[in-house]
């Protein structure tokens, strides 16, 4: 082969490699723009971005690791209200339909109904039982929790400082500051909890001018006639615990005397569902730290009767 033939070789191989190139760089820059554009889904798939999907088939979400969810859903929006605390952006809507998830929903399914209840299949029923159950979701909205505070003094009607809560002290109490018998004074707990569901406490009586029984409830206009707190004699100092519901009108409670006498009220923990108490006046700044290492050390841990 002569060296003019070996030159043209050469060419031809050079411009095939150049070709090869070439198509390889156009494939990528077709890659390219196929990954850039907007998503695209064949009917039938399952998600299409932006647009709604009619899933047909449910979609599985496989994960492989014990620390990682096969899910992550997150709105990085965060906006602050009035108050100065962050709210976030929704993750996530589960559409409220129906009065909630069937029984024969396989279990793991959650779902919201038209109320706003959250609801879960927990686990398969058992034979002879026909379907699994199906349970509600524990929230703020259908269920309560009970918060312990430092006892607070409330009322004491024997000092002008201790009546400062009562809302309607004219013409319900006597001149030494005594609710009056027949009377019916509210007190007001707004400082202490907002939209509060009950109050625990205690009650005492001191100084009565003679027997009868003092009456502890939720609505001035609701007083339940064949009740009482506690019972006493004249001039006995006597005390009881109390559990009332909180007007849910306002947060205060009623105090109604068949005898008139002095009343001290102390509490020692609210009932809140999608309401608070006042932080200050929970035991320690760190009870939801607290809060949260029992969590953990109830996950990891076992009771003693439990071997």
């Amino acid at each position: 082969m002569s060296n003019d033939q070996d030159h043209t070789v050469d060419r031809r191989q050079l411009l095939r490699r150049a070709g090869t190139v070439a198509a390889g760089l156009a494939g990528t820059a077709a890659v390219g723009a196929a990954a850039a554009g907007p998503a695209q889904a064949a009917p039938g798939d399952p998600v299409l971005q932006g647009r709604v999907n009619e899933a047909g088939a449910p979609t599985t979400l496989r994960g492989g690791s014990l620390t990682s969810a096969p899910l992550r859903l997150e709105n990085t929006f965060v906006e602050t209200g009035p108050d100065g605390i962050p709210f976030s952006g929704p993750a996530l809507r589960l559409t409220p339909t129906g009065r909630g998830l069937g029984w024969n929903s396989e279990v793991g399914s959650v779902s919201m109904d038209t109320s706003g209840t959250i609801w879960a299949v927990t686990s398969p029923g058992l034979p002879p039982m026909e379907g699994n159950f199906v349970e509600y979701v524990r929230t703020n909205a259908n269920s309560n929790e009970l918060v312990p505070v430092v006892p607070q003094r409330v009322i004491d009607t024997r000092t002008a400082a201790g009546r400062a809560r009562i809302v309607n002290p004219a013409g319900n109490l006597d001149s030494a500051g005594r609710l009056l018998r027949g009377h019916t004074i509210q007190v007001n707990l707004e400082y202490l909890v907002h939209l509060g569901e009950a109050v625990y406490g205690n009650v005492t009586v001191t100084g009565a001018l003679g027997a009868g029984f003092l009456q502890i409830f939720p609505n001035p206009g609701q007083r339940p006639p064949a009740f009482s707190t506690i019972n006493f004699q004249a001039g006995q100092t006597l005390s009881n615990f109390f559990l009332t519901g909180i007007n849910p009108v306002a947060d205060q409670i009623s105090v109604h005397a068949q005898q008139t006498t002095h009343v001290i009220l102390d509490v020692v923990a609210f009932v809140v569902a999608s309401g608070s108490v006042n932080p200050s006046i929970l035991p320690t700044d760190g009870e939801l730290a607290a809060a949260d290492d029992r969590a953990r050390l109830a996950r990891r841990t076992k009771p003693s009767w439990a071997k």
